[in-house]
């Protein structure tokens, strides 16, 4: 695990930053405003060096944009942030996490996130710019259950 990184959440005056990394990570840039306090920011000596963030949708949450500054990467900071916005979300009292990749299917499944198809999706999450032709319906649809009383995929 990375310790040398501390976490807060992303304010209006982050914008600048948040635009900066994504684009250097060929992640999109729409729906970072209207979800901006579902993003956090790594940073390291006073600067940040990655971003995640977590879209929310009534009981459930997308998480996405989790980059982390090219010459930081390697170093655990990406599994830190995504830890760090699981448990955000266990503790917001969030049912489960849903994410769409087309890099990066082989990080996620070590925090226990599975492959699951579109149609497995709850609906409301279809009002996410992500599902609405942002990310290519060739990415990966991934789950993670975070309420032990969760029975299978929620609809």
């Amino acid at each position: 695990m990375c310790y040398d990184v501390t976490f807060r959440e992303a304010t209006a005056d982050d914008l600048t930053v948040i635009e900066t990394l994504l684009r250097a990570a060929a992640l999109p840039l729409e729906g970072i405003e209207a979800h901006l306090p579902g993003f956090v920011l790594a940073h390291r000596d006073q600067e940040v060096v990655g971003l995640a963030g977590t879209e929310r949708y009534g009981a459930y949450g997308l998480l996405r944009s989790v980059t982390v500054r090219s010459d930081q990467r390697g170093q655990g900071k990406g599994q830190a942030l995504t830890s760090e916005l699981i448990r955000r979300a266990h503790d917001a009292g969030l049912s489960g996490l849903f994410l769409l990749s087309t890099a990066a299917e082989r990080f996620f499944p070590k925090f226990g996130f599975t492959p699951i198809t579109r149609g497995d999706l709850p609906p409301g999450l279809f009002a996410s710019q992500e599902l609405q032709g942002v990310c290519p319906a060739s990415a990966v649809v991934m789950h993670l259950a975070l309420q032990p009383t969760q029975a299978g995929i929620p609809r």
